[in-house]
């Protein structure tokens, strides 16, 4: 390691001064922000009467020799809220809810990647869907994007691009009874490494002023992610300008597959801590006056985040991480149980980098 140092001195320093000439743009953004709209500053909400359900899924797996098996759970944590408190909290399935199961054999890596990230989404919309119902909530909030991930979508030859269609089709269900029902739909993503925003003010904002430093600022731009700007940029209780989660639905990869429903994800950063990053919100627009549903939900969210000044997340998905989450010892005792049965089978055996005698 001491060989090393020079080195890591020398990145230290490079990433320094870029955050200071990130720093520095951020101040200029700032200054030219609410003539071209890229931020605005937001009250938070009074919390009359409202009713947050937070949606978060557990996910735990083991691979064997013979067989790849997992466990997944999903919970929602529904926090009434009236005259500014928190009075009640409602749980779906349950506060202790039990954890779907199932094996897979002859997956291959990426298969079996795919199926676990499935699996994990299909249980979410499932429960954010019935917690719908049950729970009567008049936002819901999914732990990470609206959108599957174009990363999960396996090839159409694959033998899980059927459970990924099912998916899809899950998806869309959902879009579409909490449009009918009118309830805010919205996922919270709290370590986004997107770039949309910074590509847009490269592209509406930068390269349309005359200052001397414009090719130094678009340069950065192309090398920043959008939440290492908006750190520097948004105070607490500011949002960034709402943009699409893509601006041509049809084209991309997962929501060309939602038809009318593709063009309605709309996103944006908020900062609900002093001294955490913003987090990015994909929101289902329910109607004309898209402005008007992003500030309303922002204004929740400020009000139910940010209790604490350098953790920004919002209470329901806090409470729902905690009831969803497994642990390594759930699965470990699921394999157990399955051993007891089997017996000593080589399907049962641990993969030999588990059970290494030295």
């Amino acid at each position: 390691m001491e060989r090393l140092i020079p080195r890591i001195r020398e990145i230290a320093k490079n990433l320094h001064k870029t955050e200071s000439k990130r720093k520095l743009l951020a101040e200029f953004l700032r200054e030219v922000g609410e003539e071209t709209e890229i931020l605005k500053g937001l009250e938070p909400s009074k919390l009359e009467d409202v009713k947050v359900a937070g949606v978060d899924g557990g996910l735990s797996v083991k691979s064997l020799h013979g067989f790849d098996c997992i466990l997944v759970r999903a919970a929602a944590a529904c926090f009434h809220y009236k005259s500014g408190k928190r009075v009640k909290v409602e749980y779906f399935p349950s506060r202790m809810p039990a954890p779907e199961a199932d094996v897979l054999e002859a997956l291959s890596d990426m298969e079996w990647a795919h199926f676990s990230s499935i699996m994990r989404q299909r249980i979410e919309v499932n429960t954010a869907k019935q917690s719908l119902e049950k729970l009567k909530p008049d936002i819901i909030l999914m732990d990470g994007s609206i959108v599957p991930y174009y990363s999960d979508r396996p090839a159409r030859t694959s033998h899980v691009y059927r459970q990924y269609s099912s998916m899809i089709d899950e998806f869309i269900s959902l879009y579409k009874r909490c449009t009918e029902k009118g309830v805010a739909l919205a996922g919270v993503i709290e370590d986004s490494r997107g770039a949309s925003f910074c590509r847009i003010i490269n592209r509406d904002v930068i390269s349309r002023v005359d200052h001397p430093l414009a090719m130094d600022m678009s340069q950065l731009l192309e090398r920043t992610r959008d939440t290492n700007l908006l750190y520097w940029m948004l105070d607490k209780g500011q949002r960034s300008r709402i943009f699409l989660y893509s601006e041509k639905p049809e084209e991309h990869p997962v929501l060309r597959e939602f038809g009318e429903l593709a063009g309605r994800v709309n996103s944006f950063y908020l900062k609900t801590a002093e001294y955490d990053r913003p987090f990015r919100v994909d929101m289902l627009a329910g109607g004309s006056d898209i402005i008007g549903d992003a500030d309303h939900l922002a204004s929740v969210l400020l009000s139910i985040s940010g209790h604490h000044s350098g953790y920004g997340l919002p209470a329901p998905l806090i409470e729902a991480d905690n009831v969803a989450k497994l642990s390594d010892s759930e699965v470990e005792n699921f394999y157990s149980h399955i051993l007891s049965f089997a017996g000593n089978i080589p399907s049962v055996m641990r993969l030999r980098r588990d059970q290494r005698p030295f």
